[in-house]
């Protein structure tokens, strides 16, 4: 019985550990540009709906002409439906 205990010991180990999974975040950590189309007003800023991506997948620049400081766009990273995730960290592009 002894020379079994080992290997019972082994195995309910390999089991304990591989039943644990690491979280992985859903989203990428690489960030596109969005363009904000409710312009000029600014109350929609915080709902996804009202940025599209950028040409080329949101890797082209905002074109954001100077004016005055209402929101062009954000940086920020795609959600996985194509609009921008505001709950992660983005940074916000303001027409100057």
């Amino acid at each position: 019985m002894k020379k079994y205990l080992l290997g019972f010991i082994a195995l309910v180990t390999a089991i304990t550990l591989n039943s644990f999974t690491v979280k992985t975040s859903k989203h990428p950590t690489i960030t596109k540009n969005f363009t904000y189309t409710a312009y000029p007003n600014d109350s929609h800023a915080s709902d996804p709906n009202y940025y599209t991506l950028t040409g080329h997948d949101g890797t082209d620049d905002l074109d954001c002409p100077d004016g005055n400081s209402h929101r062009c766009g954000v940086i920020a990273q795609d959600d996985g439906t194509g609009l921008p995730d505001l709950t992660q960290a983005f940074t916000i592009v303001t027409r100057n």
